[in-house]
C-alpha cells in the first residue's frame, strides 16, 4: 500500500509543477497539499505495518506531520510574513523529531558534532557568498541551518549499524542528504536574486524524494539490534 501511495505522490509532484509552471495558485496550494498528506499516509503505512518500530516510528511520523505543516504555512505564504516564520519553525521541529529518531537507533559521538559543523560551516559559506535579499530573516535560516545539519549527520551515522537494516538505513541516509540539498534550493528560490522559476520546481522533486525515503524506511525494519562498524 505505502508504494500505490508513494507512487500517487510523485503523480501529485507533477501535476504541482505544471500547475505551478502555470502560474495557477490556488490550484499549486492543493495539490502541494495533497503531494504532501500521501507522503504522511505513506508513513503511516509503515507505522501499523511495522509495530516493533514504534519507538523511532513514532517521532518520525510527528516529523513528517510537522513538514506536512510546514509545506502548508509555505504555499500560502506570498511575502515571507508569518507564514513564512511558521513554516521554517514548522520544518525546524521536524528535523528535531527526525533528529530524536536518529539518536535512538545510533548514540551521538564527537564525530557527529564534527560533521555537523562542517555542513553547517558549508551553508554558511554559501548564504555568505550568494547573491540573496535575507528581507532581515538571516538569524532565522542561521538556526535552521544548524538544526538542518545535525539532522543529516545523524541520518548518515546510521552507516555505523546498518547491517541487518542496510534497507531501512540507505532509505533514512538518502532522504537526510535529499533534504539538505532540497533546502539550500529553496534558499536560492525564496532569497536569490533573478531565480528562474525551475529552481523551485527542481526543489520539489528533490524534497519529495527525501520525504519518500523517509517515509517508505517506516516500513522496514528499523528497531532491534544492529552490528556496529
Amino acid at each position: 500500500m505505502y508504494l500505490i501511495l508513494e507512487a500517487l505522490m510523485l503523480l501529485s509532484l507533477g501535476g504541482l509543477i505544471a500547475v505551478f509552471q502555470n502560474d495557477l495558485f490556488g490550484w499549486t496550494i492543493l495539490l502541494k497539499s495533497i503531494t504532501s498528506l500521501l507522503f504522511v499516509f505513506a508513513g503511516i503505512c509503515g507505522y501499523i505495518k511495522r509495530k516493533q518500530n514504534k519507538k523511532i516510528s513514532r517521532t518520525m511520523m510527528i516529523a513528517l506531520l510537522c513538514s506536512l505543516a510546514g509545506d502548508v504555512f509555505l504555499a500560502l505564504d506570498k511575502e515571507e510574513g508569518i507564514l513564512f516564520i511558521l513554516g521554517v519553525a514548522s520544518f525546524a521541529l521536524a528535523h528535531v523529531m527526525f533528529s530524536v529518531s536518529f539518536c535512538r537507533i545510533s548514540a551521538v559521538k564527537k564525530v557527529d558534532f564534527a560533521g555537523m559543523f562542517v555542513i553547517f560551516g558549508a551553508e554558511m559559506l554559501i548564504l555568505g557568498l550568494g547573491e540573496f535579499d535575507f528581507q532581515g530573516l538571516f538569524p532565522v535560516l542561521v538556526v535552521y541551518a544548524g538544526v538542518i545539519s545535525f539532522m543529516v549527520v545523524k541520518a548518515l551515522s546510521l552507516f555505523r549499524c546498518r547491517q541487518g537494516r542496510e534497507r531501512a538505513t540507505y532509505l533514512i541516509m538518502a532522504g537526510g542528504v535529499l533534504f539538505l540539498i532540497s533546502d539550500v534550493l529553496l534558499l536560492f528560490w525564496l532569497f536569490g536574486i533573478g531565480m528562474p522559476k525551475e529552481i523551485q520546481s527542481v526543489n520539489w522533486i528533490l524534497y519529495y524524494l527525501a520525504q519518500g525515503c523517509l517515509s517508505a524506511s517506516l516500513s522496514e525494519k528499523i528497531c532491534g539490534p544492529f552490528t556496529k562498524k
